[in-house]
Parts: structure tokens; sequence; C-alpha cells
């Protein structure tokens, strides 16, 4: 049922319901809360263990973050379920969510290889957009593990949604996620998603490039000068639509003052 159509009492319930459940599922979402506790350990051992035997940490930071009781209850709303504790634990896999960036794309398939070594982990899906970037260009590999939590008296196993991305991958996602909601911010003689979508393509090749350092012939140490103005020029362009949109929400925010400060005092010039 849409929201303009609900009367006022049904709206109310909603809310009513909403408040039950955010009530209820405080302990549910310190199960999920542990479940990151206990995967950022696991990759934290690893990285530790990759620097001891080789010399070099492939993971460059972590992020995570759980959803909100808001988004959940909105998700079970969409998913047309009964809005209880346990269609969250049947029916959503990413209450708990981690960002995992490294250096290469290479480390990126190492650590999920290395993932599905450790038999108390259980991997349930794999979404590869490195391999099949979607449409925009937005490339990296999800992948949603149950991992044991152990409670007080019982052992659990609960999802985890984990982003595995390198260092360009999420400089181009966290632009193109700003740009998704400035829909209304227009450059000029530039169709920004088409740009995006070319710089990812771009980062991508600069990133396989820079991984393998092979000898190369004259004509294809040629065709790579050639490619490496190109690589540069689409940096420049992802740079520059960076700082551009830095500068739009600045002016914004800005214009926004101004208007609030010139209400204000017309409201207190009006009471005089």
């Amino acid at each position: 049922m849409e929201r303009e159509q609900m009367t006022a009492e049904q709206k109310q319930q909603i809310v009513e319901h909403f408040q039950l459940f955010e009530k209820a599922s405080k302990s549910l979402f310190k199960k999920y809360d542990a479940a990151i506790k206990e995967m950022k350990t696991r990759f934290e051992i690893l990285d530790a263990d990759l620097e001891y035997r080789f010399n070099r940490n492939p993971i460059h930071h972590m992020e995570s973050r759980l959803k909100t009781p808001k988004s959940v209850f909105e998700k079970l709303q969409r998913y047309e379920v009964p809005i209880t504790l346990q269609s969250v634990e049947e029916h959503i896999l990413d209450v708990a969510g981690m960002r995992v960036i490294v250096s290469y794309i290479d480390d990126v398939y190492a650590m999920v290889k290395v993932l599905s070594m450790q038999d108390d982990l259980k991997i349930v899906k794999v979404k590869d957009y490195i391999k099949n970037p979607k449409p925009n260009g937005y490339r990296s590999l999800h992948v949603i593990v149950k991992v044991p939590v152990y409670f007080l008296d019982r052992k659990q196993y609960v999802p985890v949604e984990i982003q595995f991305r390198t260092v360009a991958m999420d400089f181009w996602a966290s632009l193109e996620h700003t740009l998704k909601y400035k829909q209304d911010v227009q450059l000029e003689g530039i169709d920004m998603f088409d740009e995006l979508k070319n710089c990812s393509e771009i980062i991508e090749d600069v990133e396989r490039r820079m991984q393998f350092r092979l000898p190369m012939s004259k004509k294809r140490r040629a065709n790579e000068e050639s490619n490496s103005k190109n690589r540069k020029l689409a940096w420049q362009k992802l740079s520059l639509l960076s700082r551009w949109l830095k500068l739009v929400v600045k002016n914004r925010a800005l214009a926004e003052n101004r208007s609030a400060a010139k209400l204000a005092t017309e409201s207190f010039c009006a009471q005089k």
C-alpha cells in the first residue's frame, strides 16, 4: 500500500509496529555486531601473517556498518514478509556489512581464496562485479559469509556481507555514490555518468598494468605510451569532477545559510 493512500490510523499502526520491532531487535543487532568483530579479527590476523611471511600488507583498510532498524524494517516491508526477528534472520543477509580495501585486483581473489580455506566459515553467496561490472562501471566483489559467533550458551552462524575492492575501485565508488544523490547537479557539456563509466574502464586497465610489469616490444611500448596519455586524461577528468562537486556542495551550503539569515532578519523586522 502506498504511504500517500494510507489513513492516519494505518500510519500510526506502522509507527507503533516499528517501535516494537526496534525495541525487540536490540539483542539481534548485538549478534550482528559480534559477527563483524569476529570477521575484523580474522582479517587482521591474515594481514599480519602475510606481512610476516611475505613482507607486505595487502589490506589497505577496512570499514564496517550495521543496517539501522528502520532500514531493516523497510526492507522486510518490501519483501512482503512478516515483520519479525525470525524474518530478519531468514530473509536479510546484509544486516552486517564490511568493506575490505586492498592494493591489487589479485589481492581481492587471494583474500576470498584464503577465506574459503577456513573450514569453520561458510561462503553463502558470491557476486563478482569485477569480472562482470555493473552498467554504470561499478566494480567490486561481494561475498556473503556465515561466521560462527560464540555466546555463553551456544554457537551461532551469523551472515556478514563483505565487499572486496581495490583502493582505486573504492575511490570511484565513493564519487559515484555522491553523484547519485546529487542528480540535480549538472556540468555543462559533460555527461558525468558516462565519464565515470569511462574512468572506471581506464582504472581497471591501469590496475592490471600496474600489477603485471612484463617485457614490452617497441610496438607495444609505443601503444603503452599512447594509452598512458589517455589514462592520465581520464584521471584528470575524475579528479576535476571530484573537486567541482565539492565546490558545488560548499556553495550550496553557503547559499542556504545566507537564505536562512535573510529570512531571520525579515522575520525580526516584521515583528518590530
